[in-house]
């Protein structure tokens, strides 16, 4: 019997372990999973990796969505070979695109005024695809977990997003099976974002999903569990190339 990864997952901007919720379940045969709090307890990007690597075990995979992403790349770079796997879902090497930078200066000045009401409504528009929006059930689940994480938590994350950096020169120097997953109706974060991130590191592979905006594992939870089991096992060959499911 195959000895079990210790996994580690990263949720986004406004996301909690709900979002994993499903991984947690079917990973739990191949992994000890936990989800780490981190990405609600500090201000910078930089400080959740360090907390991060603070808390876990010597070696460990790493799995981040959207924000989580950016900062499961930083855990690699700072930890090296500590971090065995990783896996981006719907994220980004560089947060200095201007799109991105001005809606997140748009969001924090309507947090600054206190609209978290009309924030969480915008999100969830970006976050799901048009299908998705009529679910009330996944609806629910987003608006749970922006409640969980607040609006005084949100607008640190916006704050570290907006000075945070551009790790694309830092590719190369990761040496580990990484799988980058996409939705291919995310307007938040697109494709070719996650199509950088996937060229830039020899060990990669780019799976886009249909029928998915932003949030994968809700969205499409069973395809991203056994994309991610087959990822930890070694099953899905790591050869830069892309698939489309």
């Amino acid at each position: 019997m195959m000895e079990k990864v210790n996994l580690v997952f990263v949720p986004g901007l406004l996301c909690t372990d709900v979002l994993w919720r499903r991984q947690l379940e079917t990973l739990a045969d191949v992994a000890d999973v936990r989800v780490t709090q981190q990405h609600l307890r500090h201000g910078s990007c930089d400080e959740m990796a360090d907390a991060i690597l603070a808390e876990c075990p010597p070696n460990f995979a790493i799995a981040g969505s959207s924000m989580g992403g950016y900062v499961a790349l930083l855990v690699k770079i700072k930890g090296g070979a500590r971090v065995t796997h990783i896996c981006l879902v719907g994220s980004t090497a560089n947060l200095n695109l201007e799109k991105q930078y001005e809606r997140r200066q748009m969001l924090l000045e309507q947090a600054d005024r206190g609209n978290f009401e009309e924030i969480k409504e915008q999100m969830v528009r970006v976050f799901l695809n048009a299908d998705n929006l009529n679910n009330a059930t996944m609806k629910n689940l987003v608006d749970t977990m922006a409640e969980t994480v607040g609006l005084d938590c949100f607008t640190r994350q916006l704050k570290a997003l907006i000075h945070g950096g551009d790790l694309r020169r830092e590719l190369q120097k990761i040496d580990c099976p990484t799988l980058v997953l996409c939705g291919e109706e995310d307007r938040l974060l697109p494709v070719e974002l996650s199509r950088q991130i996937s060229r830039g590191i020899r060990q990669s592979k780019l799976v886009t999903l249909k029928g998915a905006a932003h949030l994968l594992p809700m969205e499409r939870p069973d395809t991203v569990s056994e994309l991610m089991q087959q990822w930890l096992t070694g099953t899905l060959p790591m050869d830069g190339t892309e698939l489309t499911i």
